[in-house]
Formats: structure tokens, sequence, C-alpha cells
């Protein structure tokens, strides 16, 4: 059995009693990184941990890192019940949990608190109203809904962070206001209330998220909404049409490619036109 237990997504504070147990229960310990606050619990208490940092060196990519991990834990588990530590808690943002996941072994999931929650403090935002959350290194232009807010973590350092407000800038503008935060829930947490050309003004560590809060700009299902409010109706060969459609897609993504951005000005200008 391999439990995996959530940490909690901050200091040795945000551990929880559950989690505690695990730290105590004799088992081997195992943390994907010790690169966490709570680390300082197994200190204070003692207690004999191996970690996964090593990894991050000798591996190639975040992948074979991720597989590697996974390979160890099953191989180790095999001698009995070990614990398998990770930051805030086991289902959001963890790789090597999905992974083990999906090799179908014997395993119990310990809930931590996750960052989520301490992002949303920062930022004082309502999930409920429309939340979605996206990782850095996995972004596209295509993942983002405007009409809802969106957190986007891994944003680790600063070639990640240009990366990501060129993407940005080109969906929302130079001037739309955004969320830098860093180190949430911890002593030193920083919130910045910032325009996406500034985002390559910050400080970057392990620990940074860009939170976008919703906009009203016009979406593929905007302009679906309008022209259905607007009841337009015609007889089309629907094989013809998808074939033109294809065709147009393939030409507008080819010139997005070559570093234009014309999709955004393309929905806005069709929504503003009654065509």
């Amino acid at each position: 059995m391999i439990n995996i237990i959530g940490l909690g997504a901050t200091d040795q504070y945000g551990i929880t009693l559950q989690a505690l147990e695990y730290i105590k229960d004799g088992n081997p310990n195992y943390l994907r990184t010790e690169k966490v606050d709570a680390i300082k619990k197994f200190i204070e208490l003692n207690i004999e941990y191996k970690t996964f940092d090593c990894l991050y060196e000798s591996e190639d990519t975040f992948e074979e890192v991720y597989d590697k991990i996974v390979e160890i834990l099953i191989e180790k588990s095999k001698d009995g019940d070990i614990n398998y530590f990770v930051p805030g808690t086991p289902l959001i943002a963890e790789r090597t949990v999905l992974k083990l996941v999906e090799k179908k072994v014997d395993i119990n999931l310990v809930a931590g608190v996750s960052f989520i929650e301490h992002i949303l403090n920062a930022v004082k935002r309502d999930p409920s109203k429309g939340f979605m959350l996206l990782d850095a290194d996995d972004f596209t232009t295509f993942n983002i809904n405007t009409k809802l807010d969106i957190a986007i973590t891994q944003v680790y350092n600063m070639r990640t962070a240009i990366d990501l407000k060129l993407s940005l800038s080109e969906i929302y503008g130079d001037e739309y206001k955004i969320y830098f935060i860093k180190n949430a829930g911890l002593e030193d947490e920083v919130v910045e209330y910032i325009s996406i050309y500034e985002m390559d003004r910050m400080e970057y560590n392990h620990q940074c998220v860009i939170y976008i809060p919703k906009s009203d700009i016009v979406g593929f299902g905007d302009i679906l909404n309008k022209f259905r409010k607007e009841d337009k109706r015609i007889e089309v060969d629907v094989k013809k049409l998808i074939e033109n459609l294809k065709n147009d897609l393939e030409e507008l993504v080819a010139v997005d490619t070559n570093g234009e951005s014309y999709i955004y000005d393309i929905l806005q200008e069709i929504y503003n036109k009654n065509v």
C-alpha cells in the first residue's frame, strides 16, 4: 500500500491532524520534495524521511522525474506500506499521483489543504462564479475561457513568465489587470495587482501563480449565442461547410503560428457586426 498524503500548501501549521498521524506511524516516509515549509514538522519530531529532489538534477525532463518517482515508489511498496508526501493535496497539480492512479496500484489518498484555498484568499474571489485551473507548462491560448476566473500555476521562472505574458497579451491586451501571487498563505505572501505587460518585472519562484479575473472579451460562444438569439436559419450543405471551415481554420492558425495574432480580433469584429 502506498499512502499518499497531502502536506498542505503552507508551513507546518497547515498540516492536518490526519497527515500528522501518518508522519509518526513508523512507515518509511518519502517526500516528492523537501522544498516545502512543512518539512519543519519532520525535523521538529526527528522523523526520518527520503526525498526525490536529486532526480530533478539527474533527469532531463519533468516527465522523466515523475516516471522515476513512480517506479521507485511502486518498488518500495512491495516490501510493505510506505508513506508518500506531496505538497498541497494529492489530486491537485500532482503528476506523480495521477501516474500512480493510472498504474492501478494499491493506494490510499489522504487529502490536505491545497494551494487553491490560499490563492482565493489572496485575491478574495469566489470560485463558484466560474473558475479554471491551468498549468503554465502545458499552457496554450486555446485553453483560455475568458468568461472564467483563471489561475495559472507553475510560473516558476522568468522564461515561463515571459512566454505566458506574450500569450495573455494576445487575448486580453497589455493593459488588462491580473494578480501576481507568490508564496500564497505563507508569512512572506506577495499579492500584486498588475497589468499583463508588467509580468516580466516581477521576481519568480516555484510558488508563483498568475490569477486572471474573468472578462467581457468576446469568445466563440458569445458569437453563437448572439446569432441563436437572432434566430438566423439557412439551409446548408453540412459536409461542404465543414470542409470550408477546416480550410479557413488551418489558414488562420498558420498565420497565428507565424507570430501574428488575428483570432481574437476576428472574433471581436464578427461579434460587433451583424453579418
